[in-house]
């Protein structure tokens, strides 16, 4: 019995010693083989590190402003373009296209301009000679209408004015209109006539009695005594023509002088507005045909600008100092047709852009964060400052319709957008901290903040395309001589630092995979040895993750739960730390594909495709 009892003693103490797992836990609750650590209240600091690559925040892109001849086409070719990777200041030359064809247009159109200008020219001489013409034949219709009213006034005597008549003012106040006009004049000496016939017949009235009595008394003879009667039939007939005259000139030729002086006088009020008339046409006329060509100078003149400007941008300069980096879309990259490649001979479109120049003073992280942790993650609050509404308001109401029509073309806009884009918004508040790591500069830990944070979330590579990560800007403030777009840095998001302490373990004490959502499991120390327990997760960083519940403070956890699950287990060993050159980025835990994972590179990125709340790797929950 002793010997059996020394045996039992015995084999916990071999179980320590050769460290078998599972022996000594069937004797004791001391189980060597197994890692503790015993919970407290900790203040967790919640980074967020990914990378990225470096790029320009206030990049110039050089676009290709050659018109195209039709929707689609190619506007021209490359004859000359800097090397790649050049650094230039501004004003540079950069580019230089293919202005062949549009110098011929250019010859073609300043023909088309001069013949426009003479037509123009001419129009405006036409102008002012129809303004003559129209002058000279209205003048010569008022002339005439006064004539034929002086003509009327002449005949009816109706000027009564003392200044131009003063015969008229002697024959008073109530003398007839017509007592100073031709047609009074005539019928007077009609009149002065008929007087002078009737006394002549008078005298040879009594002549003829005499001539007869002195026949009878024999002092004339008969002939004699016949001629007195002649003389007196002959007066008689004198003064019977008289009064016909006057009959006539009262009845009939009055009426028909004053019809003619009225007609005559209608005509030329009718031709004078007629004249006024086919004066206000011809003029009108004469302006349209001026307008008109006044407007095809100006379309012409237009048009040989437009070539003249086309064939400015063929010398396409660097708009800021920088770096001359070709342009090419994303898309293409995968492409292995030549399409969009910045070369010699190459063709480009309008609005193509060609060559992007950043300013190397002024770079910034372009990262990704996961979906689980995007949440957390706050950029800058910029607010417009509506400044780019109030100048488009102030074209809008401007005086020339041409510079208003030009101040709402989209490349108006966009210059303007470049030339004053710091006065677009207001910073109102300043995005979260970061820490920036460059590859290239590896001993070198910069300085910096979060800018913007995607609303709208961007696909992984194929490989991961299930995986939802947000683009994240991170600018760099402090400036550092060699930084180069497109290299390599490691981002480290400082979240708002904690509040006051919480319940924290080891990551590598959680056990379980993403379809626990937030429930995890850990592997508590008892005095019956390490049981099994439910734990919700909350906010971790790359060490330690927050325990909601299911812990208590002092409890001890299992480092190394794999001793009592089993090498399949799901479980999250730390990762080594990331490489600082070149490297592809830190290694995931193991065991986990779905769960935690250390920051940086693809382990990084592939966290969490499953996983709730649980924390998918260093970067997000």
């Amino acid at each position: 019995m002793v010997l059996v009892g020394g045996a039992v003693a015995l084999v916990p103490a071999i179980g320590s010693a050769l460290h078998i797992p599972g022996l000594a836990g069937l004797f004791t609750s001391k189980r060597p083989d197994l890692i503790l650590h015993k919970v407290k209240p900790e203040y967790l600091q919640v980074t967020v590190v990914e990378r990225g690559t470096l790029e320009s925040s206030e990049n110039k892109d050089v676009v290709c402003r050659v018109k195209a001849g039709s929707r689609g086409a190619y506007a021209t070719t490359i004859r000359w373009v800097i090397d790649d990777g050049t650094l230039v200041k501004k004003g540079q030359m950069l580019i230089e296209l293919d202005d062949s064809a549009l110098q011929e247009q250019q010859r073609t159109q300043s023909i088309a301009v001069e013949k426009a200008k003479g037509e123009y020219l001419k129009a405006d001489s036409d102008l002012i000679i129809a303004v003559k013409i129209n002058d000279s034949d209205i003048a010569d219709k008022q002339a005439k209408m006064a004539v034929a009213e002086l003509d009327l006034d002449k005949y009816l005597g109706v000027r009564a004015d003392p200044e131009l008549n003063p015969l008229g003012a002697l024959a008073g106040a109530g003398a007839s209109l017509e007592e100073r006009g031709e047609y009074r004049k005539s019928l007077e000496d009609l009149t002065s006539q008929l007087k002078l016939a009737q006394s002549d017949q008078e005298a040879y009235r009594d002549r003829a009695a005499w001539a007869e009595r002195s026949v009878k008394f024999g002092y004339l003879t008969p002939s004699q005594a016949k001629v007195e009667q002649s003389k007196l039939a002959s007066g008689d007939d004198k003064v019977a023509s008289l009064l016909k005259q006057i009959y006539i000139l009262q009845t009939f030729t009055r009426e028909r002088e004053l019809t003619n002086y009225r007609g005559a006088l209608d005509v030329a009020r009718f031709n004078l507005e007629g004249a006024y008339k086919q004066a206000e046409a011809k003029l009108a006329q004469a302006e349209t045909t001026r307008r008109t060509a006044y407007s095809v100078y100006q379309q012409e003149l237009e048009k040989l600008h437009e070539i003249e400007e086309q064939v400015r941008e063929c010398r396409v300069t660097a708009p800021q100092s920088g770096m001359v980096i070709y342009y090419r879309e994303s898309s293409s990259r995968w492409r292995n047709d030549s399409e969009g490649i910045i070369q010699q001979g190459a063709q480009v479109k309008e609005g193509q852009k060609l060559i992007r120049i950043p300013d190397l003073t002024r770079m910034q992280v372009n990262t990704k964060v996961h979906e689980a942790m995007v949440s957390q993650v706050r950029g800058d609050d910029r607010r417009s400052t509506g400044f780019f509404d109030s100048v488009r308001a102030g074209f809008l109401i401007g005086i020339d319709p041409f510079a208003r029509l030009a101040s709402q073309s989209d490349s108006a806009i966009a210059i303007l957008r470049d030339e004053y884009r710091d006065r677009e918004y207001v910073l109102a508040e300043r995005g979260q901290s970061a820490l920036v790591r460059v590859d290239a500069f590896s001993e070198r830990q910069l300085k910096a903040h979060v800018r913007s944070v995607a609303a709208v979330s961007s696909m992984q590579d194929w490989a991961s395309a299930d995986v939802k990560v947000y683009q994240t800007l991170v600018t760099i403030d402090e400036p550092l001589e060699g930084l180069k777009p497109d290299m390599s840095a490691e981002v480290t998001i400082i979240v708002d630092p904690p509040k006051e302490p919480v319940l924290c373990v080891p990551l590598q004490a959680v056990a379980g995979g993403a379809e626990g959502a937030d429930k995890r499991k850990v592997f508590v120390m008892t005095p019956d040895g390490p049981k099994e327990r439910e734990v919700v997760l909350g906010v971790f960083n790359d060490r330690m993750v927050e325990v909601k519940s299911g812990l208590a403070e002092g409890d001890e956890v299992v480092l190394n739960p794999k001793v009592l699950l089993g090498e399949n287990a799901k479980t999250h060993e730390p990762a080594p730390p990331a490489p600082r050159r070149g490297g592809p980025g830190a290694k995931g835990f193991k065991g986990d594909k779905g769960g935690m994972k250390a920051g940086g590179g693809k382990a990084g990125g592939k966290a969490g495709r499953k996983g709730g709340k649980a924390p998918s790797d260093n970067n997000g929950q």
